[in-house]
């Protein structure tokens, strides 16, 4: 079952990402890189994903994402997946750790967030393989990036462009989850000492601060229907740092008192950011700018 959530961004199930595909020959003359076909069987027949060179190495995604759930159900790590694609050739899995031992609340206050590995692949070549290691935000449901100094500390991110490569990330994987497992307390104080610091900086002017990011990373603002990017983004800080009603109707309060740190102000960027109703922008571009703007923040008070 197929969930449009914006542009061609598409939550779906496991099984959806596992159709047939395979490599066939360009029946039309043709030069040497477009010389191949990347074909999946899609509603029940051939549909083209990518034409390509002899040099192509197809790795199908059935021998990528159950490998990791069969690694992580080994390791007896509790997870549950989201998954999506874009037109059936650009394709995220979000395997959130819901093991309590491995959950953080930010000092002082009832915001959870839960360790998350983010794994993408592409049948086109537009989204590079990778193995990344993130947090997820509970309250909004969104993903966090992790500062780059603890990402390089811990080798938090894996990269596979061929075949061995991507094999070989397999046993990276293993390994880093082995690692996890032994160290978390030292992994988790580490990764989410970052996000402490902005919890600890108290923000006087949200407005003149939210401004002053966008403009510092490059995120164009725009206005539309009487509303505008910074609008909508003080929105959701004024909401976080009160109690709220959530989608249930839940009372949910974070515990911030109605005070504005620099943490609520990089999440609640982060939430826009992340906003498929606002923004048609691939998972790794929107991770790529969000990343900015933490390393921004941290660096700028």
């Amino acid at each position: 079952m197929f969930y449009l959530i914006g542009g061609n961004y598409v939550i779906c199930t496991l099984n959806d990402l596992l159709f047939p595909v395979e490599i066939r020959d360009e029946p039309m003359p043709s030069n040497s890189e477009y010389s191949k076909m990347v074909i999946g069987q899609i509603n029940g027949g051939d549909f083209k994903l990518n034409q390509c060179s002899p040099r192509y190495e197809l790795v199908p995604n059935a021998e990528i994402f159950p490998e990791i759930e069969t690694i992580l159900k080994k390791r007896k790590i509790k997870y549950r997946a989201i998954y999506s694609h874009v037109n059936n050739v650009r394709f995220y899995v979000d395997y959130i750790i819901e093991d309590p031992r491995y959950a953080y609340t930010m000092k002082g206050t009832k915001d959870k967030i839960c360790p998350k590995l983010t794994v993408m692949h592409s049948y086109n070549g537009m989204t590079k393989y990778k193995i990344i290691f993130g947090y997820f935000r509970l309250v909004c449901s969104n993903g966090l990036t992790i500062a780059v100094e603890e990402m390089k500390q811990f080798n938090l991110v894996i990269v596979g462009k061929h075949t061995e490569a991507i094999k070989q990330s397999l046993i990276t994987l293993n390994q880093m989850l082995e690692f996890f497992v032994a160290e978390a307390a030292i992994i988790i104080a580490a990764t989410t000492g970052k996000y402490e610091l902005l919890g600890g900086r108290m923000v006087a002017n949200v407005q003149d601060r939210v401004k002053e990011v966008l403009e510092a990373t490059k995120i164009r603002t725009v206005e539309y229907k009487g509303r505008n990017t910074v609008d909508d983004i003080l929105s959701i800080i004024n909401k976080e740092a009160n109690p709220f009603m959530d989608e249930k109707n839940n009372l949910v309060n974070l515990g911030y008192n109605g005070k504005v740190n620099d943490w609520l102000v990089y999440n609640a960027i982060n939430q826009y950011l992340n906003d498929s109703k606002r923004t048609i922008a691939a998972p790794e571009v929107r991770m790529e700018t969000d990343s900015k703007v933490l390393e921004y923040m941290l660096e700028n008070a």
